[in-house]
């Protein structure tokens, strides 16, 4: 785990001495101190293995001391979220906000669960949008996959799940259900996507980088906004008829 900010590594294993863990970014490197905070600011138990947002408790040398011609900006975003006192110049009431949701497992090792953007808390389980797209890939004709959030009466959040397949093969009934089934079988029953959508194609920037907003605003019944710059523009509106019917 790090981040163009963080100057170096935060949470790894050391080659060739610490095991590697599949799906997890490692423990912390030696220097770096990890905390895990609630919504409300609490910290999480160490080794809990429940989801919160992954702070450093203390500066490094690596970290970037601001933002260039904003300040503000700085402070908003990568400390006053969690800070305890905003008219403190002690480091222990700053801890960096790394805008990552994460678990740490009993052996100390931290699971990164995405970007809280894109952590989908349904019922008020926090579910990572990587976690439901790695399910669905396990199903073979599934080339591509990305998870949505969408508003729900009930449950507050529910993923709206997009997937595309493998060139020449086509969408089923069948095929719909395992991949429902995928992501309750490899998470949990409250990961059920509210719709499995099977699309012909995802909407993308020219680098290939699949556009998440345009999903949530078309799950969403929204104005996706400027899509100009997609490689491929025309099929939003392909995919808002998909939805609409």
């Amino acid at each position: 785990m790090w981040q163009t900010e963080n100057g170096g590594f935060l949470c790894s294993t050391v080659p060739a001495l610490g095991p590697m863990k599949p799906g997890s970014a490692g423990p912390a490197v030696p220097g770096i101190h990890p905390v895990i905070f609630d919504d409300d600011g609490n910290e999480i138990a160490k080794g809990a293995g429940k989801a919160g947002n992954i702070c450093i408790r203390n500066p490094w040398p690596g970290i970037f001391q601001t933002i260039w011609g904003d300040p503000d900006r700085f402070v908003n975003q990568y400390y006053a979220r969690y800070c305890s006192n905003r008219n403190s110049k002690d480091w222990r009431d700053w801890p960096y906000f790394a805008g990552d949701g994460a678990v740490q497992a009993p052996d100390g090792y931290y699971r990164i669960l995405g970007r809280i953007d894109d952590v989908i808390n349904v019922a008020g389980h926090r579910l990572g949008s990587k976690e439901i797209e790695s399910a669905a890939l396990t199903v073979p004709e599934v080339a591509e996959a990305a998870v949505v959030p969408v508003p729900d009466e009930i449950k507050g959040r529910v993923p709206d799940l997009y997937v595309a397949l493998k060139p020449g093969l086509h969408p089923n009934p069948e095929l719909h259900r395992r991949i429902s089934e995928a992501v309750v079988s490899e998470i949990s029953p409250i990961a059920r996507p509210a719709h499995v959508w099977i699309v012909p194609d995802m909407p993308k920037t020219r680098s290939g980088k699949i556009m998440r907003r345009v999903l949530a605003a078309i799950s969403s019944g929204q104005d996706a906004g400027d899509v100009s710059t997609l490689a491929n523009p025309e099929v939003v509106e392909e995919l808002r008829r998909m939805v609409d019917v």
